[in-house]
């Protein structure tokens, strides 16, 4: 193909054994067609236990390092990186390039177009454009844990540049009928994660083409979203504590509907990028967690938790669960606001656990007992009290799907093939680097595998 085009479908951790299962079903029309045109790839995420979860994983698909040498831990960490990136890569020699809400990728200047994860600390688009869009959908990403709802402004806003940049009536009426039957019954709203991809697909596929794009990636985490929350739902039986009475019925089916919901997007993406080689991968997947029930507790206000704890002329970047970075003036005050963060205690024990890093401090609450609402939190330091209550809520119930280092990667170049084994999410990188002839800098760690020849000629007919 003389003038390739890539794009890197990022459905974050669909598990292997679930694709099979709903394809078996008949559920996954597209993921079927797609993997029988496709090369098809085992990943092994190459970490484990702390260091096995996405916005490790992401950066180093992306950078072709393990964590070990791109030291991403946190959400919000990217810009520690200093490697080059698939997108730097490509955008230095000249090619433009896009990049659509992928997670902790570290940001380098590129020709094209960039979303940023919600959780990124720069916060700022390339164009500008897409500020206004980013600066809503980030706000309600990481507070969607504490049920809070669109502002009449917010929803102005978002409406305004959905309209003018990437409307498409049927996005428009799906949203208009989920909105509808939430006034019915309230216990469907985890849908509307499924529903926010197809505005994010719609205004990707807006830039994608107003920049010409020949690399880009669009990521999703709604599926990834349903597993964590919803395995228990879904198969009961493998959980020693079954899900709770007051749940709603639809949620025995979310996961499923998840995949369902991928399953039309990657038609999109078939019909929408006819003639791109496109990479769908999942850089790492889900299984059932069936240990012991873990809760997590976040802060109500966070201004109200730093005021109770006397840490000033602070700012907080709320991260994923019960995780936040508070950024302070200087060293000396990140250094207090870490001592005073480590010092609210429950019952002997802390609250939070606390790593400063120059004058950023990175916090989340480890206290996991679940009778921890009816007791009170003490700052140590002074003696202050105040309700556990007051100042924290739980985090959007049980967790019930953990990480797995499998993950998928299917290459559709026309030439079905199972390969056997496992490749690394390091051969990601240089792989779509010698799609367009270009060599992987030596940074990249991984191999290019063996499908470069055959995505560079096919022409893969779309799936009926």
């Amino acid at each position: 193909m003389d003038d390739p085009r890539v794009v890197l479908i990022e459905f974050n951790e669909l598990a292997p054994a679930l694709l099979d299962r709903f394809i078996a079903e008949g559920a996954l029309p597209n993921f079927a067609a797609f993997r029988k045109a496709s090369d098809v790839f085992t990943t092994d995420a190459g970490e484990s236990d702390a260091a096995l979860v996405p916005w490790i994983q992401w950066p180093s698909v992306h950078t072709g390092l393990p964590y070990a040498q791109h030291g991403i831990y946190h959400l919000g960490d990217a810009e520690r990186c200093a490697a080059p990136t698939i997108e730097s890569v490509l955008s230095d020699a000249g090619l433009p390039v896009g990049i659509f809400g992928g997670m902790n990728i570290p940001p380098r200047p590129i020709r094209g177009f960039r979303l940023p994860d919600p959780w990124d600390k720069a916060a700022r688009t390339e164009p500008a454009s897409l500020q206004p869009y980013y600066d809503v959908t980030a706000e309600q990403v990481k507070e969607s844990s504490h049920h809070g709802r669109l502002t009449a402004r917010d929803a102005l806003k978002l409406g305004a540049f959905y309209l003018r940049r990437a409307f498409r009536p049927a996005t428009a009426f799906a949203v208009a009928r989920q909105l509808v039957t939430e006034r019915i019954n309230r216990g469907v709203k985890w849908r509307r994660a499924a529903l926010f991809d197809r505005i994010q697909y719609d205004v990707f596929r807006t830039y994608a083409r107003a920049h010409a794009v020949r690399f880009a990636s669009f990521f999703s985490n709604s599926t990834a979203h349903y597993q964590h929350l919803y395995w228990r739902n879904m198969e009961p039986q493998r959980f020693a504590d079954p899900p709770s009475p007051s749940d709603d019925p639809s949620l025995r089916d979310a996961i499923r509907d998840g995949y369902r919901s991928m399953d039309r997007l990657l038609g999109r993406f078939v019909a929408d990028f006819a003639g791109a080689t496109l990479i769908f991968a999942t850089a790492l997947s889900q299984e059932p967690y069936t240990g012991p029930v873990i809760r997590n507790y976040r802060p109500i206000s966070f201004a109200a938790l730093l005021a109770f704890l006397g840490i000033e002329n602070a700012s907080v970047a709320p991260v994923m669960s019960q995780e936040f970075h508070v950024d302070c003036v200087d060293e000396m005050a990140a250094a207090a606001a870490e001592r005073a963060l480590l010092a609210l205690e429950v019952d002997g024990e802390r609250v939070f656990a606390a790593r400063r890093d120059g004058a950023s401090v990175f916090a989340g609450c480890v206290y996991l007992d679940p009778r921890v609402m009816e007791r009170e939190a003490v700052d140590t330091r002074t003696g202050a009290r105040r309700a556990f209550a007051d100042l924290f809520y739980l985090v959007d119930g049980f967790r019930s799907g953990h990480h797995h280092p499998e993950g998928a990667l299917w290459i559709r170049t026309g030439h079905g093939h199972v390969h056997d084994g496992t490749v690394s999410i390091l051969d990601i990188a240089p792989t779509v680097l010698a799609m367009f002839g270009i060599e992987p800098p030596a940074t990249m760690r991984g191999n290019v595998l063996p499908v470069v020849s055959r995505a560079a000629t096919s022409r893969v007919p779309q799936p009926a």
